[in-house]
């Protein structure tokens, strides 16, 4: 199961009236425990919700929509310049843009690069609520933004879990287009998706109207996942590019023998760094940031 990036608290946030009881169980269920958050990822997220909010306010032309065919996309950008390499952050299910509000106001990183974090199909300003479940179609979507930077530069895909199949995805479909993957918590292996019982009921339509759309739209995404890892096997000698996988070992959301997986697959990638953290939980990107910024410095150099 992929898990929840910073969305906590729309999991509170019922459309319709229903006993308390039975959403609450469901939501806390499907979202991995989220409404049980240590004191600190509360913390972050509040602080995080503050830096999106300056970002909005400061930079308004950082915002941008584009369409792919019946699709509106929106993705932020900051630290523009025609001769920097490009980075692009992918976050998981559920969760927008704002995740990566840490990184987008960091001077160190805006120096060095343009960065652009988008929000994947079904969520935030990309359709929010519109799940679009094949992970080809979401690479489909989000492949505009690699030609954002001339050819020859550096490309360094950033996804944190269901963020790091998709960085995948795009590299195995874009490989002239990519350079750098860094995939932090990423569920890439099938053999570790199993679908729980209260998934099924939470897709039943008599539940799924009455859940908070972000929440029914991370449930199918999910769903589908393992055969999109699946078709995706044969794939893997596409992956030519230069890979860091970080990985915590208390990850509870995405089992840490996803990064086994990637290091047994990427038989071809130009250089695999495995990166893991022992005491770490899910949420990498914001509790270990010093050291996932020094990791996407490396790969800008």
């Amino acid at each position: 199961m992929s898990a929840p990036a910073l969305s906590f608290r729309t999991l509170h946030r019922w459309r319709r009236p229903w006993p308390q009881l039975m959403l609450t169980l469901l939501t806390w269920l499907m979202s991995g425990c989220s409404l049980l958050m240590p004191p600190e990822i509360v913390e972050m997220e509040s602080r995080t919700s503050a830096e999106a909010l300056k970002l909005q306010r400061d930079d308004p032309a950082a915002f941008v929509s584009y369409t792919v065919g019946a699709r509106q996309m929106r993705y932020v950008d900051v630290g523009r310049g025609p001769d920097k390499p490009l980075v692009v952050f992918i976050h998981g299910s559920p969760g927008d843009w704002r995740g990566w509000a840490d990184y987008l106001i960091d001077p160190d990183l805006t120096q060095r690069a343009e960065l652009v974090a988008v929000d994947r199909p079904g969520f935030g300003g990309s359709g929010a609520g519109t799940v679009e479940r094949s992970l080809v179609q979401q690479a489909r979507d989000i492949s505009p933004l690699l030609d954002k930077v001339a050819s020859g530069r550096r490309v360094v895909l950033v996804g944190h879990s269901f963020g790091g199949p998709l960085a995948v995805r795009l590299a195995m479909d874009n490989g002239s287009k990519v350079t750098d993957l860094v995939i932090l918590a990423g569920s890439i292996d099938p053999a570790m998706e199993h679908t729980a019982w209260y998934q099924y009921p939470a897709d039943w339509p008599v539940i799924s109207w009455m859940l908070p759309d972000t929440l029914v739209v991370t449930n199918r995404e999910i769903r589908a996942l393992k055969d999109e890892l699946v078709a995706m096997l044969p794939l893997w000698p596409e992956v030519t590019q230069r890979v860091t996988v970080m990985q915590g070992g208390k990850d509870d959301l995405v089992p840490p023998e996803n990064a086994d997986f990637a290091q047994k697959m990427l038989t071809h990638a130009t250089s695999v760094k495995i990166v893991r953290i022992p005491e770490m939980n899910h949420f990498l990107p914001w509790t270990r940031y010093a050291q996932v910024k020094a990791v996407i410095l490396e790969h800008l150099q």
